[in-house]
């Protein structure tokens, strides 16, 4: 079977996935803006996607090359492509896509008035279109707060404010980053920025995939405890600490995904707990969390939920197809398998070398994927956003809850011996 692997950006990234489709017996044929996917031994064919295609006319370019290359179906694990993939299936005659649905995980002032409409948890605040308004609306919160893009991943721009000049600083930022990265800034709405009543407990993010519209809970992974000003993140370190804790945010995973009407997608929800203990949702997508958190999910817990979406797509229209997506797979193991955790390597600097090093000879290395090359400068938050190495993932044998934080310090320590050399910049 053929499928339309669409991935403008990022699909580096995404190995594991791809892997995946691949142990499937499918034929990838991937749609991108990435040059060099020409020379990729592992698509049948490579689509190239003129820079000026967005919305619609990017949905009917791609649905129009599927049709050519005779292919019923089309698939993304990139944030910014999930709604365009939606629209290409629906062109390609599906009726499951939810085109709406993953227009509403791609906007957090959408999301935030989703969860409000639905009676689920949700901190207080207000979307913005400008410093201006931003200042303004700052009025009805109460210090400190957050500050956050309306779009963008991994906490770029996110930032806790004390008073009104923390305030129009990094508002200022996210203005600066709204025109950098206009691509990831939903098209059709002006809000540029989040002001969020700030949380102070500790964060999880909650995976999952939704089959014929049940959802089905993959993992929920602990979150390095980020006090602020800015969240750059770090440590997603598997399995859950408080695994009593898992029916509270699997009800509320349950609730977004009925409210949105989804039938087939990916699922991920990052969940903050209040002053009083009690969960609320930051955010929520209808994709999975990126990068090694596929792997080590699968890891720990057995279940896959990459193939079991790609099952669903495939199945179209097909309710025999449907009916058995779950015949002979592998379901979530009642006991955690291992302990797991991803690492970023940040580091200051202009980048010099960049590679695993002798970390690859420790058997608990799993894999190191580089997010810069030579020559590239690395920064920290305010300075630079995300602008890290690369992200180490380890895995460790787990027998007690004493292996969450054991697998935590071989990151640590493999992190250092990473080959990664820097230059002051």
């Amino acid at each position: 079977m053929k499928i339309l692997l669409i991935m403008r950006n990022t699909y580096a990234w995404h190995r594991e996935h791809i892997e995946t489709l691949e142990r499937m017996g499918l034929e990838i044929h991937l749609a991108t803006r990435v040059a060099q996917a020409a020379d990729d031994g592992r698509f049948a064919n490579v689509v190239p996607i003129p820079e000026e295609l967005e919305g619609t006319e990017l949905a009917e370019f791609c649905a129009a090359a599927a049709r050519r290359l005779g292919i019923a179906s089309a698939i993304t694990f990139y944030d910014s492509d999930i709604a365009v993939t939606s629209q290409v299936n629906q062109l390609l005659g599906h009726t499951w896509p939810r085109p709406e649905a993953d227009l509403i995980s791609r906007d957090k002032q959408l999301q935030r008035s989703f969860l409000e409409r639905h009676g689920l948890p949700c901190p207080q605040f207000a979307g913005v279109d400008s410093v201006e308004a931003g200042l303004a609306a700052a009025e009805a919160f109460t210090y400190p707060f957050i500050v956050k893009p309306s779009a963008l991943a991994a906490s770029i721009g996110v930032s806790l404010v004390r008073d009104r000049a923390e305030l129009e600083r990094a508002l200022t930022d996210v203005a600066r980053l709204a025109e950098e990265w206009g691509g990831y800034f939903p098209s059709d709405g002006p809000e540029i920025a989040l002001l969020e009543e700030f949380l102070p407990g500790k964060e999880v993010t909650l995976d999952g995939v939704v089959l014929d519209g049940t959802f089905h809970l993959v993992g929920v992974t602990n979150k390095m405890q980020m006090p602020g000003p800015y969240f750059e993140e770090d440590f997603y370190t598997l399995p859950f600490r408080t695994p009593e804790e898992e029916p509270e945010l699997v009800a509320v995973a349950e609730g977004i995904a009925a409210g949105l009407g989804v039938r087939h997608c990916l699922f991920n929800a990052e969940f903050r707990q209040d002053s009083e203990g009690r969960y609320r949702v930051v955010e929520f997508a209808t994709r999975m969390s990126g990068g090694q958190n596929y792997r080590n999910l699968r890891e720990v817990h057995g279940i896959d939920a990459v193939r079991l979406y790609a099952k669903a797509v495939l199945a179209g229209e097909d309710a025999g197809a449907l009916a058995s997506l779950l015949d002979g797979e592998v379901l979530r193991a009642a006991a955690p398998r291992a302990a797991t955790c991803i690492k970023f390597a940040y580091r200051t600097g202009t980048l010099v070398r960049n590679n695993p090093g002798d970390a690859t000879h420790s058997p608990y290395f799993r894999s190191y994927i580089p997010a810069s090359k030579p020559g590239d400068r690395l920064r920290r938050a305010p300075e630079g956003w995300y602008e890290i190495a690369g992200s180490l993932a380890v895995a460790a044998p787990y027998r007690s809850a004493a292996d969450i934080d054991r697998v935590e310090r071989i990151a640590a320590d493999l992190d250092e011996r990473l080959d990664v050399v820097v230059v002051p910049a």
